[in-house]
């Protein structure tokens, strides 16, 4: 999975997990929530934070993929440099060309 699922996945789980019980308490404070419901829904909330990781864990979303892009990307910078192998030979192959030519030009005014 990518880095942004599982930052969003960790995201919701510190959501979960810390959100929900603060939420819980502030309405406890504030607005006088049942305490013993408080404690269930606080409960609730971290154990399935808690499971929501597990399952993440298991299922290899937090684990470092090995990025195929970058192979992919190795590659073609191998292919460019190839290439730009090739035409620097060629260009040098012109380069003596042209050279030729000036010499035998240089000759031919001479004579």
């Amino acid at each position: 999975m990518s880095k942004f699922a599982a930052f969003m996945v960790a995201l919701i789980i510190i959501a979960i997990g810390l959100g929900v019980p603060i939420a819980t308490f502030y309405f406890m404070v504030e607005y006088h929530f049942n305490e013993i419901i408080a404690g269930i829904v606080c409960f609730i909330a971290i154990g399935s934070a808690f499971i929501i990781a597990v399952i993440g864990v298991g299922e290899g979303i937090f684990t470092v993929m090995p990025d195929t892009s970058s192979k992919i990307e190795r590659e073609k910078l191998t292919m460019l440099r190839a290439h730009q192998r090739a035409m620097l030979e060629e260009l040098d192959d012109i380069a003596n060309i042209l050279r030729e030519i000036r010499d035998v030009l240089k000759e031919a005014q001479e004579v």
